[in-house]
């Protein structure tokens, strides 16, 4: 674990890029028909988008997803040249951004789709566009309950302009909960895809499985899925770990019954204990929900949080490890000498969902790259 890019670091976050292409490859083996389109908004959740694009060059993917066009403009200056799409863009400020950096922008609505046309005409290009379809998600996209009535305006309009249709998609709301609801999102997008082909219109390749979709319902797959949280070690019967936090211990320190612990006084000793500060709190993404019922690794045995986490240090207890002294390093998150805790752990802990715990984790942790098996 000991790199000398950490040697002096107070806390960290170690970043499994061999993992990650570990377990694209594992999704693409479970969907033979279907491209990869990893989803690497959110700077890769936390992981560093452009360290995750050249993760995967070495993988077969169709493309990368982003949210922002500066997400995508991020990706393009660090020379990453494959296809990169924005999914949540803003029409009236990115259009031109967007195409000058060789982006491909999501459609949400026929006023989106006008602009981009008018944009990509004004700069003499054939700008691809992916096609958001709402069959219940509820934030973007044209619904597809209404697709026979503006199938035809989107076919006059996508003849008007130089764009071409390169994907229709859409996006489950439940499909990690709710198959039936999951079902009947597939056959309305199913029907939409119907009404556009009646007015002649192609609608490329056509995708709706995210990574809970992908997992469980194969047939949904179509031509192109959106893994996201399960290439980076979220979903818990998929794939393998690939996020470690760790921290250096700065302080060891025995004491008596009744010592009251961090802010709030919500913890005190019961008899004698001996007491590890370590580097790192909330304002490095240590969520304050852990306080008193979380736990870290020294030492490969677990020592739990005694009181509140504090904006840069929590304290844990360490009377069961013995000869914990400063300077050593504590996992917070992933193995340590045989034992672990895990994303789905503190999840649990948290009451909140993987995504929030990986993109929590703060600019102020470095992010260090590693390659395990």
């Amino acid at each position: 674990m000991k790199t000398e890019s950490n040697v002096r670091r107070r806390a960290w976050v170690e970043v499994d890029l061999s993992a990650i292409r570990r377990n694209a490859e594992r999704l693409a083996a479970l969907l033979p028909g279907s491209r990869l389109l990893p989803m690497i908004k959110a700077d890769g959740y936390g992981l560093g988008a452009v360290r995750v694009a050249k993760a995967l060059e070495s993988t077969e993917i169709w493309g990368l997803g982003v949210a922002t066009a500066e997400e995508g403009a991020a990706l393009r200056a660090a020379h990453y040249p494959g296809r990169i799409i924005v999914f949540s863009p803003l029409p009236s400020r990115d259009a031109a951004d967007i195409a000058h950096d060789g982006l491909e922008p999501a459609i949400t609505s026929m006023a989106a789709l006008e602009i981009f046309g008018r944009r990509a005409a004004s700069l003499d290009v054939r700008l691809p566009v992916h096609l958001e379809v709402d069959t219940g998600m509820g934030r973007l996209g044209l619904p597809a309950r209404s697709s026979r009535t503006w199938a035809g305006a989107l076919a006059g309009t996508l003849a008007r302009y130089p764009l071409r249709l390169a994907s229709t998609f859409t996006h489950f709301h439940s499909a990690d909960s709710d198959e039936a609801a999951t079902r009947a999102q597939w056959s309305e997008f199913l029907e939409a895809l119907d009404g556009m082909r009646g007015q002649g219109i192609d609608p490329g390749l056509v995708h709706a499985a995210n990574s809970a979709a992908a997992m469980r319902y194969k047939e949904f797959a179509a031509d192109v899925v959106r893994p996201g949280i399960s290439l980076f070690g979220g979903v818990a019967a998929f794939g393998e770990p690939v996020v470690s936090v760790f921290a250096r211990v700065l302080d060891v320190r025995e004491v008596g019954a009744g010592q009251t612990v961090s802010y709030g006084a919500t913890y005190r000793t019961s008899g004698s204990a001996r007491l590890a500060t370590l580097a790192i709190g909330y304002a490095d993404g240590v969520r304050m929900e852990l306080s008193n019922r979380g736990a870290v690794l020294l030492r490969g045995r677990r020592a739990p949080i005694r009181g509140a986490v504090c904006m840069d240090v929590l304290v844990v207890d360490v009377s069961a490890v013995p000869g914990v002294r400063p300077g050593d390093v504590a996992a917070v998150l992933g193995s340590q000498d045989g034992e672990e805790i895990t994303l789905q752990e503190l999840t649990e802990l948290c009451g909140t969902i993987p995504y929030e715990i990986l993109t929590g984790l703060s600019p102020r942790l470095p992010r260090i790259a590693v390659e395990r098996g």
